[in-house]
């Protein structure tokens, strides 16, 4: 006598239906670590009604210029330590960074380790209104260019997230469309309070994978890890699931209406062409 067959939906035959399955995991530490710094509300909406207060005078200056009569005003002393917009801040950033990006990739060297501390002047203060900006691959590179354009590990950029609705009251205050970016170096007497608050209350970008970038004798063994490749030991269901397998029959039903009605039609022409 033969034994019966497990019925459906039984343990058994459930074990029966599953095989050993193993799946890769590919653990990427590039990935990882550089977020944007934490920011409480209140903080950043003071922030961002210190930089339409201080920078009201450039924006007068920016609307004498677009009406041609900004000869007759002095220039600001801002106007050499403010960047504003996407592509003059991600220039500034990046030429602040080469020195660094350099002294890893060609011979270590004291004059080009000490090039961003020398320099005159130093963009310290990165400010983004993240929140009105609807494109993020316009702000994900930030972290990892402020971390790079950093001086040292005790004196990092800040990078700033601005509320939602602060690029609206920086364009009106600069009198300049769509305001999403704006940098400022660390060496503006007048925005010594709002520097004060935004290094008391603002941490810096942490990326762990570069955190040798300001040794003494940074070298590129620091820098690459291994991938960490990992194998998932779990189990899949033999053949087709039950979805897939009801999606299937569905579609051979349908195909069989299908014909079903064709040949329905077919007959009616016939029979119209035996009348």
């Amino acid at each position: 006598m033969s034994k019966p067959k497990p019925g459906a939906g039984s343990l058994k035959d459930i074990e029966v239906k599953r095989r050993e399955v193993f799946k890769p995991i590919l653990d990427n530490p590039y990935t990882k670590g550089y977020e944007w710094p934490s920011i409480d509300l209140e903080t950043s909406k003071t922030i961002t009604e210190f930089l339409v207060q201080l920078l009201s005078s450039y924006g007068k200056y920016i609307a004498l210029k677009k009406s041609g009569a900004h000869q007759m005003a002095e220039k600001p002393d801002i106007c050499d330590k403010l960047t504003v917009g996407f592509n003059a801040t991600v220039k500034k950033l990046e030429d602040q960074a080469a020195p660094n990006r350099a002294k890893l990739f060609t011979g270590i060297k004291k004059q080009k380790r000490s090039s961003i501390a020398g320099s005159k002047s130093y963009v310290k203060y990165v400010f983004v209104t993240k929140n009105d900006i609807s494109t993020p691959l316009l702000t994900n590179s930030f972290p990892l260019l402020t971390f790079c354009a950093s001086q040292s590990n005790e004196n990092r950029v800040k990078l700033v997230e601005l509320p939602r609705g602060s690029m609206a009251k920086l364009s009106k205050a600069l009198n300049t469309d769509n305001v999403g970016f704006l940098s400022l170096t660390d060496d503006w007497t007048e925005g010594k309070d709002m520097f004060n608050l935004i290094n008391s209350r603002v941490g810096n970008v942490e990326v762990p994978w570069l955190s040798s970038l300001f040794d003494e004798h940074p070298s590129l063994g620091n820098l690459y890890e291994r991938p960490a490749i990992k194998f998932l030991k779990t189990a899949a269901p033999v053949g087709k699931s039950r979805a897939k397998q009801k999606k299937g029959k569905e579609a051979q039903e349908e195909q069989k209406k299908r014909e079903e009605k064709k040949n329905e039609e077919k007959a009616r022409g016939t029979k119209r062409q035996r009348e």
